[in-house]
């Protein structure tokens, strides 16, 4: 899949998009000047059941118009059931769920402007177990900004566990 981000870098830099689109001001701003950085999350939305759990993969970058990226959603599939998997709708994203029953989600996206949104993947599916059991982990492999330029894979954070939408703070444990 590198090939495909070089892809990405070389439309990026045809179509010329801007690297930011900040105001001097919002540049200058502590979270502006800090290091790039991308980091994922998945998140169980509100009114989830365990017949109707909803994750959404959260792909957000810092620092940086993020442009590209490409990684991997693992669980146990003895513990969560994925009833159907979507990407998201900005940009253009991408989801590979061939080996879903074998606890493996891949996902990608690009776009030359910068995402909108940071949902990257809508996670339907049921539990079987405690859902502190399904050792969800999310990596990923590269990124990149609107200038097609990777990002040094120390800026690339991936997660584990599930976070709750309430804004508890409350994590599954991996």
């Amino acid at each position: 899949m590198l090939t495909w981000l070089a892809c990405v870098a070389m439309v990026g830099g045809a179509w010329q998009a801007p690297a930011s689109r900040a105001t001097p001001a919002a540049r200058s701003t502590p979270a502006a000047r800090s290091a790039p950085a991308v980091r994922t999350r998945v998140v169980r939305e509100v009114g989830s059941t365990d017949s109707h759990l909803v994750l959404t993969l959260h792909v957000e970058a810092s620092g940086f118009a993020l442009g590209s990226y490409q990684g991997t959603l693992s669980f146990d599939p003895a513990v969560l059931v994925v009833d159907s998997v979507t990407a998201g709708r900005d940009g253009f994203r991408f989801v590979n769920p061939n080996a879903v029953s074998k606890g493996s989600v891949r996902f990608a996206g690009f776009t030359a402007t910068g995402f909108v949104g940071t949902d990257a993947v809508r996670l339907v599916a049921h539990r079987r177990s405690s859902l502190e059991k399904a050792a969800m982990v999310v990596t990923l492999e590269v990124a990149g900004d609107v200038e097609g330029r990777a990002m040094a894979k120390g800026a690339l954070m991936g997660s584990s566990g599930i976070e709750d939408a309430t804004g508890s703070g409350r994590r599954s444990p991996e």
